[in-house]
């Protein structure tokens, strides 16, 4: 979505070729409601949308349990708003300059299961040591990444997460993923490690 007209029907013909195209919205309460009812694989945002910031739509969506991978599309070349909006949980982050074969390729790494942010803008985003020997972090984790990680470090399954947290596996999975690609960690062994030095174990209820 955007709230240019002109963008939006150009974006829609770039990407019909490619996609299919569910539909084009100029404001985020329609974009919202689309997303919730005709659960996409992919939703374009716009940092800067009518009735409300394009990071806090994203926000919403996640707090609902969507699964949809929030890409925004943006002139908006800021490393700070592109790390605040992945760490929200987007997962893309491209410059209104790229060119169309930039944002096809963006666009199908997500498709895939990968996060695509600009070049421009992708150095600046790389993870970064922390001054504590062995501790890594790349974009700060969301409460519900923090939720996730916690249960998954006390041994917890999907199907139990689920249930603990009443969210859908679906989008368990796909914070687990967040978290590995964010964090660079491979493995629930490393997710274990990574959790337990950060003070994020969460204690299993006994029966």
């Amino acid at each position: 979505m955007d709230d240019h007209t002109l963008v939006l029907e150009a974006l829609g013909a770039l990407l019909r070729p490619e996609f299919s195209v569910l539909g084009l919205f100029v404001d985020a309460a329609a974009a919202l409601a689309a997303a919730l009812e005709l659960h996409p694989d992919i939703l374009l945002l716009e940092v800067e949308l009518p009735g409300q910031q394009g990071v806090d739509l994203v926000r919403e969506l996640r707090r609902s349990g969507s699964a949809v991978r929030c890409v925004f599309v943006t002139r908006r070349a800021d490393p700070v708003r592109a790390r605040e909006c992945l760490a929200a949980g987007a997962w893309g982050y491209v410059l209104k300059d790229a060119s169309p074969a930039e944002l096809i390729a963006g666009l199908r790494t997500v498709a895939a299961g990968g996060v695509h942010v600009s070049p421009q803008l992708e150095a600046l985003l790389a993870p970064r040591e922390t001054s504590a020997p062995g501790r890594r972090h790349s974009l700060d984790l969301t409460e519900r990444q923090q939720e996730v990680l916690a249960r998954v470090a006390a041994g917890m399954a999907g199907k139990e997460i689920a249930t603990d947290l009443g969210i859908a596996l679906k989008t368990v999975e796909f914070h687990k993923c967040r978290i590995s690609r964010q964090l660079g960690l491979n493995s629930t062994a490393a997710m274990t490690r990574y959790a337990i030095e950060r003070g994020l174990v969460h204690e299993r209820k006994r029966d």
